[in-house]
């Protein structure tokens, strides 16, 4: 069975004062085990690679838009006036962007290098609950995730809600292998031996 991110447990010890029999004062340590803390970037680095990520988004958009206004063109239609006025036009335009070019930007770099370019730049990586490069589906619901209304501000938080929904964590690429071994060692430890 796979062990998710979040169920991850790690031993540690603390050292509690006690009495001795003597009446005199001790330290005595106690080991426990707690889930180990997922580190997902958070707060000032998160927001780093969103502005990144909205500047490579325009760049992408606009490299789709060539081709889809030649199409138009091929087609027939005005394209001169597209953006003006507050015709179909306008609203096609509105729904082609918010519906398929945003979270189809997002769909592309997440789906094919666990990643985009924002976060590439600033070193992070999107991972499943169990450590992995989410499926296909998964990055397609977090992409779609993004159309909600004020979504962007939901990762002022630890994670935001295209995280929380599409069970997926933004970790730095560095933490990545920790993570990883983690969970191989965590898993070794909890097979049961075989008997012949």
């Amino acid at each position: 069975m796979k062990t998710k991110i979040t169920e991850i447990k790690e031993n540690y010890t603390v050292n509690r004062p006690t009495k001795s029999p003597t009446g005199e004062r001790v330290f005595e340590e106690k080991n426990f085990v707690r889930y180990k803390e997922v580190n997902t970037v958070t707060g000032w680095a998160r927001f780093g690679h969103y502005v990144l990520d909205v500047i490579f988004y325009y760049i992408f958009a606009l490299i789709l838009a060539v081709p889809i206004v030649i199409l138009l063109m091929t087609l027939g239609m005005d394209v001169e006036n597209l953006g003006e006025g507050s015709g179909w036009y306008n609203l096609f335009d509105r729904l082609i962007s918010w519906l398929i070019l945003y979270p189809g930007y997002y769909i592309l770099f997440e789906s094919t290098m666990q990643s985009t370019p924002g976060k590439i730049i600033l070193g992070r990586v999107v991972v499943d609950e169990y450590g992995e490069k989410p499926s296909f589906m998964t990055i397609v619901k977090r992409s779609y995730s993004r159309i909600v209304p004020f979504e962007a501000f939901s990762c002022l938080s630890n994670l935001g809600w295209h995280d929380t929904w599409s069970d997926t964590f933004v970790i730095r690429k560095k933490d990545l292998q920790e993570l990883q071994l983690a969970i191989k060692a965590q898993e070794f430890g909890q097979e049961k031996p075989t008997n012949p």
